[in-house]
């Protein structure tokens, strides 16, 4: 096609030119978004550190109660110090005028979900992303699947609280066969009835006794 007004070698001039903007286009998207990911790549190393360091300060050998707290501290001037460096950068880049539609999508998300993102440095118990959730949705999605679902209500309210009570021996560390034959057991020994009061209270994870949760935690015996 010739073009009124260029000669087909300054149209090929002109083509080079706009592959030679594309590619500049191409090579700041793939820079941005590389500079943004060695970034979060930062916050989450800092919120492993944090993480680790809460644990451990939460209950702390005698001997090393003041590394503990050292430790901890060092953790939340890490988690600062990475944070800091996205809230400076996203708030200069909300002001560049030539900020492309994808890059503004972007900031705007991290501006819609930063006052959470905020609350992790209090709940540092707290994952930075849901994957450990869709992992565990995984295998009572695939179950139910399986089952061709629960066919009534009181099925799918039964499958929910068995598979609430499972995770939440697994997110304890305990066995969750060798946690509900435990149960079982115990419920066989009243006489066959869900069991309550002090009896359920020991069996609710955060205040079963050390002894317990050892127990709960190993493989049930084969047989």
């Amino acid at each position: 096609m010739v073009v009124v007004g260029v000669t087909p070698h300054q149209g090929a001039r002109e083509s080079r030119a706009q592959g030679d903007v594309a590619q500049v286009t191409r090579t700041v998207r793939r820079y941005w978004t590389a500079a943004w990911l060695a970034r979060f790549k930062a916050l989450y190393a800092a919120h492993e550190q944090l993480m680790t360091a809460w644990e451990q300060a939460a209950a702390p050998a005698p001997a090393q109660a003041t590394t503990t707290t050292t430790r901890l501290q060092d953790a939340y001037d890490a988690w600062d110090t990475a944070l800091e460096a996205i809230d400076a950068e996203r708030r200069t880049q909300m002001k560049s005028p030539g900020l492309q539609q994808p890059a503004k999508k972007a900031l705007a998300t991290l501006e819609r979900e930063w006052d959470g993102l905020v609350r992790h440095r209090d709940y540092p118990m707290i994952s930075l992303d849901n994957n450990a959730a869709e992992r565990a949705l995984r295998r009572p999605v695939v179950t139910r699947k399986n089952a061709y679902g629960s066919r009534t209500d009181d099925a799918a309210r039964l499958a929910a609280t068995v598979w609430t009570v499972t995770a939440t021996a697994e997110m304890a560390g305990l066995n969750p066969l060798t946690y509900l034959t435990a149960y079982l057991d115990a419920c066989g020994r009243n006489g066959s009835k869900p069991l309550t009061g002090p009896d359920l209270q020991r069996f609710l994870p955060w205040n079963a006794s050390p002894a317990d949760l050892r127990t709960w935690a190993q493989p049930p015996p084969p047989g």
